[in-house]
């Protein structure tokens, strides 16, 4: 089950269509925007993001609004990546790029600003070398 915008709250903003890295929320500036079910991968992005508190998780909770530094990034445990590059394909913000460390090509963090913390790169990645992290002392709402 998807997230879903409560019309009457949502004032059309755009914040959470700008944060979704599926572009599953949309609508018209200054319009209640809606989401598409079909394109919504639930992690969290848009009701993290939404400063009115209109967004609704599946269970029908509003989670907490979270500061964006606060947002989850993704770790890369370097000794199990491969360097296949799926995790910087799968980023819709290119967050993530490829470097050398020890002579081994591997993914990293390139981008801390542009990640939204969606856990795209983590659910990409064929050798599960990308952990989502959140900041400590941070209760992880999706």
């Amino acid at each position: 089950m998807a997230y879903r915008i409560v019309q009457e709250e949502c004032k059309g903003c755009d914040t959470c269509a700008r944060a979704c890295p599926m572009r599953a929320s949309s609508g018209e500036k200054k319009q209640p925007h809606t989401i598409d079910a079909s394109k919504c991968i639930e992690c969290g992005v848009c009701a993290r993001a939404c400063p009115y508190g209109a967004i609704r998780d599946p269970k029908g909770d509003t989670p907490e609004r979270i500061k964006r530094n606060l947002w989850p990034k993704p770790y890369v445990w370097t000794e199990d990546c491969v360097g296949c590059e799926v995790c910087v394909a799968c980023c819709p913000f290119t967050a993530l790029g490829m470097g050398e460390l020890n002579n081994e090509t591997v993914a990293a963090l390139y981008d801390p600003k542009a990640c939204v913390g969606c856990g795209l790169c983590e659910q990409g990645c064929p050798v599960h070398a990308i952990e989502l992290v959140w900041p400590a002392g941070v209760k992880k709402s999706a």
